[in-house]
């Protein structure tokens, strides 16, 4: 099954101001590369989306919220739900910031 990947407006934000923060501290090439791989390991989300880790929000939220770790290192977690044929990124964050404990739409 294919699943179709939706990308949130909030999530949208984060990955420009993660680009720009990028692009101003570290180089256009870094922030070209991060953004690229970004975009990979949201397109592999099309298949088989459930394989990744239940989110350490979810039981906060009380809601299945799953996670994606993207990088070598790991640096940034794509969370996103399934619903149906449908995976919607809700947030992108990076591992340094703490987790989201507010109801996630």
């Amino acid at each position: 099954m294919s699943y179709q990947v939706l990308i949130q407006p909030i999530a949208f934000t984060e990955i420009e101001t993660s680009y720009r923060w990028l692009c101003d501290n570290l180089s256009g090439e870094v922030a070209d590369k991060w953004y690229y791989e970004l975009q990979d390991a949201i397109a592999s989300l099309k298949e088989f989306p459930n394989r990744c880790s239940t989110a350490p929000e979810a039981p906060a939220i009380n809601r299945e919220i799953r996670q994606l770790w993207v990088g070598k290192q790991r640096k940034y977690r794509v969370l996103f739900i399934v619903e149906k044929d449908v995976v919607a990124i809700l947030h992108i964050r990076h591992s340094s910031q703490s987790y989201i404990d507010e109801k996630i739409e």
